[in-house]
């Protein structure tokens, strides 16, 4: 069994060791490993930089190891930094010069988008604006309907292959009364995020995706004014796999090219 280590970001994880130039926000800098095995699923990884060494030496050995320094990171990190410094075929600075017009502010602007949202859940509809609004109501951040049913939104953060960025999908997801009625309370106060995550089932569709409905995840709590993070359950779904694996710049490109007015 791996041994253990405490991280911040991702609570208790297996332990495993980097070059230090893997650690940290890096990017793009090549994520070299033996193959994983059910034995061994993080097996120790280096940079391209390192890997001239690993190659001019014939592997990590007594000569080469003390050319290189090596850290330990918790297997959550280890994924996060493999996702953002593996090289795809098409990096997000190739996707620079696109130029689209935003529909909010109905501006041109240049890059990548990597934000799009939604301001309802799937279930809101026009005849619930005529409901008693003391049961139901929608605002930039909360959801009830017919004080049955009760939404909070949050944003999904994918990361992207090669990169230190995220994409992401501003969506909805349900919560149990008892967990909405403690986030209405908790709305301004900093503590909120001393909560613990709770959970929720995706209550926006998005296209891009076979039916993203009712996929299973976890609301994670920020410091106002930010709203939750949400976690995926590991699934086979799509997005599920996007979540833990990372989206790839083309990927992003491609939903853009969908979405946007492109110039």
């Amino acid at each position: 069994m791996a041994d253990k280590i405490q991280c911040s970001t991702h609570g208790e994880c297996d332990q495993t060791f980097v070059c230090t130039h893997l650690a940290g926000q890096s990017a793009g800098l090549g994520f070299n490993r033996d193959d994983p095995s059910d034995e061994n699923p993080f097996p120790d990884a280096w940079c391209d930089n390192c890997n001239l060494i690993y190659e001019v030496h014939d592997g990590w050995n007594d000569t080469s190891m003390p050319l290189t320094k090596i850290v330990l990171l918790c297997s959550g990190c280890y994924e996060r930094s493999r996702i953002s410094n593996t090289r795809p075929s098409v990096t997000l600075d190739d996707l620079a010069d696109l130029r689209w017009k935003c529909g909010t502010c109905e501006e041109w602007h240049t890059g990548p988008c990597l934000d799009f949202g939604y301001s309802s859940p799937f279930y809101w509809s026009d005849k619930n604006n005529e409901a008693d609004q003391s049961k139901t109501f929608l605002n930039e951040d909360y959801c009830a309907i017919e004080d049955h049913d009760f939404f909070v939104r949050g944003v999904i953060h994918l990361p992207i292959i090669g990169a230190a960025e995220t994409f992401r999908w501003g969506v909805w997801g349900s919560l149990s009364r008892k967990n909405f009625e403690q986030l209405l309370k908790m709305n301004d106060d900093p503590k909120r995020v001393e909560l613990p995550r709770m959970f929720s089932w995706l209550s926006t569709k998005l296209p891009e995706y076979t039916d993203t409905l009712n996929l299973k995840m976890y609301a994670h709590m920020q410091e106002p004014p930010l709203r939750p993070h949400f976690e995926l359950e590991r699934a086979e779904h799509p997005l599920a796999q996007e979540y833990r694996n990372g989206i790839a710049p083309m990927r992003v490109k491609e939903i853009m090219m969908k979405r946007l007015k492109k110039e």
